[in-house]
């Protein structure tokens, strides 16, 4: 009779604890009660830069100083890292400040840009800024940005999604303070 009734506790009590956990993966599997975590964000995803073109720039590297092809401002959105903008040197004097303008052709949203330092390491940025505009004669300030020297692009996030036609990058300070600058990559993004 003992053993009966042992048997029954240790029954019981094994019912209740599959009829709990039975409940917690039941409650656990409510559609309702699954959290979505909203901070995590998808990288960005620079814009479609077919057919933008350089509407005005202070200096480009446009003798080859740099290589075939290196040196341009065009190089600053054509994906590839491994080409650049460089201020000109080959038989020409750079003198600061340095900017160029970028026409995207129509008005795009903004949220951010990545820009990516010249490869080499070499005449990079330390500190720029960037204007954007519908019309190119008036400029918003985006703000003032410090860069580090490193190959990898880094996140521009701007506080609100901005709207123009026309991004001016504008070369305030380069790291070895010299005249001259390079920057392989400007990638706007919404």
């Amino acid at each position: 009779m003992k053993n009966l009734k042992i048997k029954k506790k240790i029954t019981l009590a094994v019912a209740t604890f599959f009829t709990m956990v039975t409940l917690l993966v039941i409650q656990s599997c409510d559609p309702d009660k699954i959290l979505i975590d909203t901070s995590l964000k998808l990288p960005p995803v620079p814009l479609d830069t077919t057919g933008w073109v350089v509407t005005d720039y202070t200096s480009q590297e446009d003798q080859d100083g740099e290589g075939a092809g290196n040196g341009r401002v065009f190089n600053t959105f054509d994906g590839n890292p491994d080409t650049f903008w460089h201020t000109c040197w080959a038989g020409c004097t750079a003198v600061p400040p340095h900017y160029f303008v970028i026409d995207m052709l129509e008005s795009k949203e903004i949220n951010g840009i990545i820009l990516t330092q010249r490869q080499s390491l070499s005449r990079n940025i330390e500190v720029c800024s960037i204007d954007i505009s519908t019309d190119n004669s008036s400029w918003t300030s985006l703000g003032e940005f410090t860069l580090e020297k490193v190959k990898t692009g880094q996140d521009i996030a701007l506080d609100q999604t901005v709207s123009g036609r026309y991004i001016r990058f504008n070369v305030v300070k380069v790291f070895d303070g010299t005249n001259n600058a390079a920057l392989a990559e400007m990638a706007p993004y919404f």
